[in-house]
């Protein structure tokens, strides 16, 4: 089955971590937490399909998930989900601070300078440690900006539309400002 509104990623299984089939699994959330009291998830295989899966454990292990998932009791069945991803519905989502925004929805926005000229599409957010960049375009034409209040003016996720104020230098070919 594909489970359409089963796409929100919290985890991918990385491993078989027990002989009674828990499974390791990375955690992609900002809010590991959120395995605690886990019920039902969806397992994505690579190929696309979803199966839905009762959560009998959850427990955290060195910076991982290991989750014990119903009808799964031994580490050929845990082995078999290997690089499946572990998915809520869309609904189940953490409710986030008022500006603040998931990557999924950032994704896919066209962004515009204040001008009012288009720079292009958001394709992905690289995580940084002082803040995340937004990378904008590809190839020669790819344009990485700081997603820092200096930067992005405003976010309408409604309209997939962003809008930046650029620091001078920071588009390709831009002399930086002395």
């Amino acid at each position: 089955m594909s489970y359409p509104d089963w796409n929100l990623t919290i985890g991918a299984i990385v491993a078989p971590f027990s002989r009674f089939g828990e499974v390791k699994v990375r955690i992609e959330t900002d809010f590991p937490e959120r395995f605690k009291g886990l019920e039902t998830v969806c397992i994505r295989a690579l190929d696309g399909v979803g199966r839905l899966m009762a959560v009998e454990r959850t427990r955290f292990h060195k910076g991982h998930v290991l989750l014990q998932l119903k009808n799964v009791s031994s580490i050929n069945a845990a082995e078999e989900l290997r690089a499946s991803l572990v998915q809520l519905r869309q609904q189940d989502a953490v409710v986030l601070p008022e500006n603040e925004y998931y990557v999924h929805d950032l994704v896919g926005c066209t962004v515009f300078l204040d001008s009012g000229r288009e720079l292009g599409r958001l394709n992905s957010v690289m995580r940084g440690v002082a803040n995340d960049v937004y990378v904008i375009g590809q190839g020669k034409e790819e344009i990485l900006l700081p997603a820092v209040r200096q930067v992005v003016v405003s976010v309408d996720i409604a309209e997939r539309k962003i809008v930046v104020s650029l620091i001078p230098g920071l588009l390709p070919g831009e002399a930086e400002a002395t």
